[in-house]
């Protein structure tokens, strides 16, 4: 009986072992993925970013519904010709820029695929068996498509750092603004001065504006670009790592995506723009397949 009990408290002491390391190499391989998943939350953040500030380059100037409707009264008294489903869009909205329908679709295309591309990736470690050696081969074997990813988001990052979007469409509006207050022949010295100060400030509240765009586009592109950079280290050094040090990793990575978040616009812009002559790997943009 002694000898029984023996037997059977070794078995379950073995298991126990056993099942100990297993649940350290899972352990190891879902640690990982929550530098994964950090990096994928912050490339979904950065291409919402950047649908926003390519929507809003050729957003007409907000307006008030009690504007709009008094600007259609006015163009509706101004029209002389026959309403049809093709112009009522711009009688409705003349302001509004009408994007030829192949573009806008292009460019969604392009939007898409590019999204496709880092959740492919991610989705690589939901499909990772922790306890594995063919786990470990598989997160390896991730270095080469990260690099190619990161390639492509260190140049559009670049690209925004040295050509930032604009409010095109409403930046146009107030120059015509501007050109009719000079050319204005009615105006004396006093009621021209009053309307090109009010011009003045809403040029500034523009700028202002247009400036947050650019800000939070960049920012949210930086802080997928530094992401992507740590991740990097971790599955290169994933063999040496273990699941304590990968802990810290994912810290780290809270702590990183903080630091871009309060790095000042003018620093933003500096690092933005030489991110591909730092970045580790190619200097040029290679899509990721």
């Amino acid at each position: 009986m002694a000898v029984s009990s023996i037997y059977q408290f070794t078995r379950k002491a073995v298991l126990i072992i056993g099942i100990g390391l297993l649940a350290a190499c899972s352990q190891k391989a879902e640690t990982l993925k929550i530098t994964v998943t950090q990096f994928g939350s912050a490339t979904e953040d950065a291409f919402d970013a950047y649908g926003t500030a390519q929507s809003a380059q050729f957003a007409p100037t907000p307006k008030s519904q009690n504007t709009r409707q008094s600007e259609f009264i006015t163009n509706m008294e101004a029209f002389t010709g026959k309403v049809t489903p093709s112009n009522l869009p711009t009688l409705l909205d003349p302001d509004a820029v009408k994007i030829d329908p192949n573009v806008a679709q292009q460019w969604q295309k392009t939007l898409a695929d590019l999204r496709s591309q880092y959740r492919q990736f991610v989705a690589i470690f939901d499909q990772i068996e922790g306890g594995s050696a063919l786990g470990a081969s598989a997160v390896t074997d991730s270095g080469p498509i990260l690099e190619k990813l990161r390639s492509q988001l260190d140049a559009i990052t670049s690209d925004l750092a040295k050509d930032p979007p604009q409010y095109l469409v409403r930046r146009g509006t107030l120059i015509a603004e501007l050109n009719k207050i000079r050319s204005e022949p009615n105006d004396d010295d006093d009621a021209k001065s009053l309307r090109l100060q009010i011009w003045w400030q809403d040029w500034q509240a523009l700028m202002a504006e247009e400036k947050l765009l650019q800000t939070h586009t960049l920012r949210s592109f930086m802080t997928a670009s530094s992401l992507g950079a740590h991740l990097q280290n971790q599955i290169n050094s994933y063999a040496r790592l273990d699941v304590t040090a990968l802990i810290g990793a994912a810290e780290q990575g809270i702590a990183l995506a903080g630091e871009v978040r309060n790095l000042p616009p003018a620093e933003l812009v500096a690092q933005g723009s030489n991110l591909l002559e730092t970045a580790t790997g190619s200097a040029t943009a290679i899509p990721a397949q």
